[in-house]
């Protein structure tokens, strides 16, 4: 297919695991229930080791907020370091970059190398030469209207997969205006071969057009609407159109 990669690419697709919330209380039961959702993303990385994928996106809200303790930060870090392919991050509303950001402080030695972070207000595109793949997304600074995740995407490049990152609110025209805004029109022009959201804690497919776009849902049990949490499985391949699978990640 003119303007295609020649090569396929596979993809994990998670967001939205809200590791290191402090609504679980303290206490046993509140150990429990973190080690839940640990435990929910360890096995995200189990299954992108599992299908050998590509690429795994990690679509913001990796953590509930910016209160994580050293040893909270370590465990996601060191769980990320575990996968066998590269990571592309994007902050979400919860653990957004601001002022507060715990992204902010860390050396860039701290992070594992297999972790691309991004945390350009303004958006970033990295290139995996060896996947025939541009990836690009922005970082969330503020949770507003006025902040659109798929403003200044770029124009997609041929004879590569273009890929991107965007957490936000998918609304239908004519819908009331919410907070991280992401519109049919956004996704339609982007050309893209796959956009993938996070913010939304159940799986949706918005595809407009010619690009796939979903939301994954989310992988922690204790977030998602029938006690089983889900990742998206994304495989592109030359001339056919983007397949997409829910997988479930189980405990």
């Amino acid at each position: 297919m003119p303007g295609k990669p020649q090569r396929p690419l596979r993809i994990i697709h998670t967001s939205d695991v809200h590791l290191e919330t402090d609504t679980f209380g303290s206490g046993e039961r509140g150990v429990q229930l973190r080690d839940r959702v640990r435990t929910a993303f360890g096995r995200v990385i189990d299954i992108a080791n599992d299908r050998s994928a590509d690429l795994l996106l990690i679509v913001g809200d990796l953590f509930d907020s910016a209160r994580v303790s050293e040893e909270g930060l370590a465990f996601a870090l060191g769980t990320i370091g575990r996968a066998q392919m590269p990571v592309v991050m994007i902050p979400g509303n919860h653990d957004a970059h601001d002022e507060r950001s715990i992204y902010a402080g860390l050396a860039p030695n701290a992070l594992p190398e297999n972790l691309h972070l991004i945390l350009e207000p303004e958006g970033k595109v990295l290139d995996f030469d060896h996947l025939a793949t541009r990836v690009w997304g922005r970082a969330l600074v503020e949770h507003s209207p006025d902040y659109r995740p798929l403003h200044g995407v770029p124009e997609r490049e041929d004879g590569l997969w273009n890929i991107a990152l965007a957490h936000g609110f998918f609304m239908e025209e004519g819908e009331m205006e919410r907070s991280s805004p992401i519109t049919p029109q956004d996704i339609e022009r982007s050309r893209y071969d796959y956009i993938a959201l996070g913010h939304v804690h159940i799986f949706n497919d918005v595809s407009q057009g010619n690009t796939r776009a979903f939301y994954c849902g989310t992988p922690a049990p204790l977030y998602s609407s029938d006690n089983s949490g889900w990742v998206l499985w994304v495989n592109c391949v030359p001339g056919e159109p983007v397949a997409v699978e829910r997988l479930v990640v189980g405990e």
